[in-house]
C-alpha cells in the first residue's frame, strides 16, 4: 500500500460512506474502520469498491486490539469524539485526522457559505440556497443537513454544482484543522452538546472557529449575530470586523424595524411577507440576505428576484410545523427542537398567555433546562417523557404542573384530552430523540400520526 495515496475513512455511516466515494473518485486506497459491522455496510463498502475500482481495506467490527495500518490521512466522522479508542487509535496510524468535511473542502474549488449556530442551521442553510438559485446561480446545500459535501465535492468536480451552501454542526468544526476562507454566519449560540464539548463556552469556541481560516477576509464574509459580541471579542482578535444582524438590536446592519427587515436602514421587505414565523427567523432571513450580499454583492439582496424567493420560502417539517388546526386548537410538531433554546423561539411565537400544552423530554445532553425559565408563564402544563424527564421536572415543576408519561402516546393522549380553543398541543422535546426514536424526524412523525389518529377517533 502507498502511505501517500491512502486514507483511512473513521465511522461508516452517512458522512464516512460519502467520504469513501470521494475517496474512491480521487483514486485513493481506501482503509475503512468502523466498530459495527452489518450486512448493509459490507454490501455499501463492495459497492464502492466496484464502482472505482479502488483498492479497499475494511476493518468493520474493530475493535482497540487491532492495529490499524499507517495511512497518510485519517477521516474522521462527526459521531466519533476526540479522545475515544478509534480517534486514538487513527492518531497513531494516520499523518494527520481531519473530519469528513475538511477532507471535502480541499477537494472543491466553487465559492462556499458555511453556516454554524445552536438553531436554525437548517433553514438558513436552505433559505440562502433557494435565494442563490432564484438569483440564477446554480447552488447545492449540504453537509450536516443531510447531504454529505463529499457527495457534493464530486458533483463540483464534474461541473454539475457552482456554489455550496453548508451547514456545519458544532461536531464537523471540532476537527478541522483550518476553515478554508469563505463566507461564514454563526447564528446564535445557547447550551447544546455540552456532554461533548464539556462547557458553553468550550462549545462557543468550537463554533467561532468557522472564521479561524479568514482573519484577513473582507468585513461581510464574517457574519454574525450581533447578540453574540461578547464571544466575538473573547474568540477572535480584537477589532475584527464583521457583518452583524438582529431583530433586536438597531445597531447592527442587518436589522428588523417596525417589522420590516432592513440593510443600514433601507428596506429589504416586511417580514410578514415570509412564511417564517418568530424573531429568530427573521434573524434567519437576515442571515441569509448577508450571505448572498457576501456573494453577490450589496445590490443582489434588493433584486425582486430575491424578495420573492424569500415570500415563497416553505421550510422543512419538523420545525414549528402547524400541521392540523382543529376546533379552535392547533397542533404543532417541533421535534427539530433538542434544546431549550429552540423551545424558548417556538413557545415565544406561539404563546398567548398560557395556552401551551408542552411535550418535553428525551435524551439529554447534560442540558441546562433552566433555561427554559422564560417560557414557563406561557405553559398550562408540561408531558414529561425520556430518559431525562425527571430532571426537566426538577427544573420547572415549581411553576408548571407537570405530568409524567411513559410514553409519547400517552402523553399525546393527556395533551390532547385537556386542549380547548386558543391552545396549542406542541412537541417541543428541548432533547435528543435517540432514547426513544431513530431521529428527531421519526419522532416528528409519530407525534403526528397519533395526533391525526385521535382526532379522527373523536369524530366517529
Amino acid at each position: 500500500m502507498n502511505q501517500n495515496n491512502s486514507v483511512m475513512i473513521c465511522g461508516f455511516g452517512v458522512s464516512g460512506k460519502a467520504a469513501a466515494r470521494l475517496a474512491g473518485y480521487l483514486g485513493k486506497h481506501i482503509v475503512l474502520v468502523d466498530e459495527n459491522n452489518s450486512r448493509e455496510m459490507r454490501d455499501q463498502a463492495a459497492e464502492i469498491k466496484k464502482q472505482y475500482s479502488c483498492e479497499m481495506e475494511p476493518y468493520f467490527s474493530w475493535t482497540p486490539e487491532i492495529t490499524l495500518p499507517r495511512c497518510d490521512t485519517a477521516v474522521m466522522s462527526p459521531g466519533i469524539r476526540r479522545g475515544s479508542p478509534l480517534f486514538l487509535a487513527a492518531e497513531q496510524a494516520a499523518g494527520q485526522v481531519i473530519s469528513e468535511l475538511e477532507f471535502a473542502f480541499r477537494h472543491i474549488a466553487c465559492p462556499i457559505a458555511a453556516i454554524t449556530g445552536t438553531n436554525g442551521k437548517t433553514t438558513t442553510t436552505e433559505l440562502t440556497t433557494a435565494i442563490l438559485k432564484a438569483s440564477a446561480i446554480r447552488a447545492e446545500s449540504a453537509g450536516n443537513i443531510g447531504h454529505a459535501l463529499s457527495d457534493c465535492a464530486i458533483e463540483v468536480q464534474e461541473q454539475r454544482v457552482k456554489y455550496l451552501v453548508v451547514e456545519v454542526s458544532s461536531f464537523q468544526i471540532d476537527t478541522i484543522s483550518k476553515f478554508p476562507k469563505h463566507p461564514a454566519a454563526i447564528l446564535n449560540i445557547a447550551g447544546d452538546h455540552i456532554d461533548r464539548h464539556g462547557s458553553i463556552d468550550a462549545y462557543a469556541a468550537t463554533k467561532f472557529r468557522i472564521f479561524a481560516g479568514s482573519p484577513d477576509a473582507p468585513p461581510e464574509t464574517r457574519i454574525i449575530n450581533s447578540n453574540l459580541t461578547d464571544y466575538k471579542n473573547r474568540f477572535l482578535p480584537p477589532g475584527l470586523p464583521a457583518t452583524t444582524f438582529s431583530a433586536t438590536d438597531p445597531r447592527a446592519d442587518f436589522t428588523l424595524e417596525n417589522g420590516i427587515i432592513k440593510f443600514h436602514g433601507k428596506e429589504i421587505l416586511p417580514f410578514a411577507e415570509s412564511r417564517l414565523k418568530g424573531a429568530h427567523n427573521a434573524e434567519n432571513i437576515m442571515a441569509a440576505l448577508a450571505l448572498v450580499r457576501a456573494f453577490l454583492g450589496e445590490d443582489a439582496i434588493f433584486a425582486s428576484c430575491v424578495k420573492e424567493a424569500i415570500r415563497a420560502f416553505q421550510p422543512d417539517a419538523h420545525r414549528m410545523e402547524v400541521f392540523l388546526e382543529k376546533n379552535g386548537v392547533k397542533y404543532i410538531n417541533d421535534s427539530k427542537a433538542t434544546n431549550p433554546h429552540a423551545v424558548n423561539a417556538a413557545v415565544a411565537t406561539f404563546a398567548n398567555g398560557r395556552n401551551i400544552l408542552l411535550i418535553l423530554g428525551g435524551l439529554d445532553k447534560n442540558m441546562d433546562f433552566t433555561e427554559l425559565e422564560k417560557s414557563l408563564p406561557h405553559i398550562r402544563q408540561a408531558f414529561l417523557i425520556g430518559q431525562c424527564k425527571e430532571k426537566i421536572y426538577d427544573a420547572i415543576s415549581h411553576e408548571v404542573k407537570c405530568k409524567m408519561s411513559s410514553s409519547l402516546e400517552s402523553a399525546v393522549k393527556d395533551a390532547c384530552s385537556i386542549a380547548k380553543p386558543g391552545d396549542c398541543v406542541m412537541l417541543s422535546p428541548a432533547t435528543a430523540s435517540m432514547d426513544m426514536f431513530r431521529n428527531y424526524a421519526e419522532r416528528g412523525s409519530r407525534f403526528k400520526e397519533i395526533v391525526t389518529e385521535l382526532l379522527s377517533v373523536k369524530n366517529t
